[in-house]
């Protein structure tokens, strides 16, 4: 007999992943954008909502179950879902695709409310599976209508078409809504601004006030935790995203409002000296953009002990020596390892930041004064290596080769500086990134104005995890099976030229 902890499982098992494998298991064309009318039963306050079209009528719904049921993430949570209601006896492909209609939403209404809500296409068939789940020893009457409950867990037909099933308050509340009383989320203008020019593809929907990103999201372990501690920054309201699949793959349209900077646009040039082969590029404007979002992912007190250790043994302030004068765009990329003109190779491989700079003769300075400290620093026992001199591309540059997998080396030139790993990193580039095919695919024509681009070549990216043991970095780890399935990813964010201080991106996952 299924209990009351098992059902309140089913309800708060998570906003994103519930409701994409709830669709997993639920084959579903047209122009338009599926509808939404469940917004109206949620309250306008709510931490995070996430809406799904089910209808099985429509090609980008089918076309989204079969993207999304290949990722083994989804599919373990399918079963889990399934076990958690009632161990063998009840599956979401028998149970509930007969009677479901076009949508399915979750809302996470409070910190302690949680609410399910599915559209009902045949009322007989949910009626059965509510009498199926039995242990729904309490009923009482809200507004004129049943709520069935079980411990924390309630449930009822708040419209003639909706179920909604979760925690009582929310339930309740569906029912308020349903019936006029009560702000709704489909009439915030916070929510109307954040969902504004969606994809009329998109199958899945999902939304976070700016609590709801850092108590839902941020909160969490893994890549769902990592993207919410990215998207949580000073002066954000909320922030959506849509999801929809194409022929190659699946697009995530999405939009921050509020926080966003007109200082952080900038034209990228630097893209074009990125090498074509590259397996990761980063393009940002200003180092300490850059260091700002590496605190954000947790390398803050790494960064704070080299400010010390800089300032200490070489009388180097960061900030105001080597970061402030790198004003401009910043390109950040990942090459293998190869042969290079400085002799170190090993396979590793080499990681290569390029920046414009504002004082070309200071930040060569300070460089300098860099080179025998770092060198000490990175000694290893019984020998005391030093940066050399170096030829590479016409480029007067300096290498300090520590073992035959580093050697830390730059060049600085009136347009801009160079630092990487290896001296290979400094060589001209061979192609541009711009043209490689999976750049082409995922990200496009390079945008004119763009806050940041990102491009991820994953099937190669991963190996070199493998390689280099990245893959045991928590989170990355877990979620390898995941992204294995992905051939490479492409991000483009940009500054909304409606309203500068909101945000708008576009990833798309390529998927053969």
């Amino acid at each position: 007999m299924t209990t009351p902890r098992r059902i309140a499982l089913a309800v708060a098992g998570g906003a994103v992943v519930l409701a994409i494998a709830l669709f997993v298991v639920l084959r579903g064309g047209g122009e338009d954008g599926p509808p939404d009318t469940l917004a109206e039963l949620v309250p306008a306050g709510a931490l995070a909502y996430a809406h799904l079209s089910t209808d099985p009528d429509r090609a980008e719904d089918a076309r989204f179950a079969r993207v999304a049921g290949g990722f083994p993430a989804i599919a373990r949570l399918r079963d889990s879902l399934a076990g958690a209601v009632a161990p063998g006896a009840f599956t979401l492909e028998r149970d509930v695709r007969p009677w479901l209609g076009d949508e399915a939403a979750y809302a996470a209404v409070s910190p302690a409310d949680t609410l399910l809500l599915a559209a009902v296409a045949d009322r007989a068939g949910a009626e059965a599976l509510v009498a199926r789940i039995g242990n729904l020893d309490t009923a009482a009457t809200h507004r004129g209508v049943r709520v069935l409950s079980a411990g924390p867990t309630s449930l009822a037909f708040v419209r003639d078409d909706v179920l909604a099933v979760g925690t009582a308050a929310a339930v309740r509340g569906a029912i308020d809504r349903a019936q006029g009383e009560g702000d709704t989320l489909a009439g915030s203008p916070l929510y109307d601004r954040a969902t504004a020019g969606r994809p009329g593809g998109r199958t899945l929907d999902l939304y976070a006030s700016a609590q709801g990103v850092r108590e839902i999201l941020a909160a969490r372990d893994g890549l769902l935790g990592t993207a919410g501690t990215l998207l949580d920054r000073e002066g954000l309201e909320a922030a959506a995203a849509s999801l929809g699949a194409e022929e190659d793959g699946l697009r995530i349209a999405a939009r921050l409002a509020g926080g966003g900077s007109e200082e952080a646009s900038f034209t990228p040039v630097l893209v074009e000296r990125v090498p074509e082969a590259a397996v990761a590029y980063l393009g940002v404007k200003t180092v300490s953009r850059l260091i700002r979002v590496l605190g954000r992912l947790g390398a803050g007190p790494t960064v704070d002990a080299v400010r010390q250790v800089l300032a200490d043994n070489a009388g180097v302030d960061l900030d105001g020596d080597l970061v402030a004068p790198l004003s401009g765009e910043v390109a950040l990329a990942v090459t293998t390892g190869a042969e290079d003109p400085g002799g170190s190779s090993g396979g590793a491989p080499v990681v290569t930041l390029k920046a414009q700079t504002a004082d070309a003769e200071g930040t060569e300075a300070a460089l300098a004064r860099l080179q025998d400290p770092l060198a000490t620093l990175l000694a290893q026992p019984g020998s005391v290596p030093a940066f050399r001199p170096l030829t590479i591309g016409g480029l007067r540059a300096f290498s300090l080769r520590v073992t035959p997998e580093l050697a830390p080396s730059y060049a600085v030139s009136p347009e801009g500086v160079v630092l990487s790993t290896a001296p290979a990193g400094l060589a001209p580039p061979v192609g541009t990134i711009a043209a490689a095919p999976a750049f082409r695919t995922t990200i496009g024509e390079v945008p004119e104005q763009v806050d940041s681009l990102l491009f991820l070549d994953l099937r190669q990216l991963l190996a070199l995890g493998e390689q280099t043991g990245l893959t045991a970095i928590p989170g990355l780890g877990t979620a390898r099976d995941d992204l294995a399935r992905v051939q490479a990813a492409g991000l483009t964010v940009a500054q909304d030229p409606a309203r500068k201080t909101d945000t708008t991106a576009e990833l798309f996952l390529e998927i053969p």
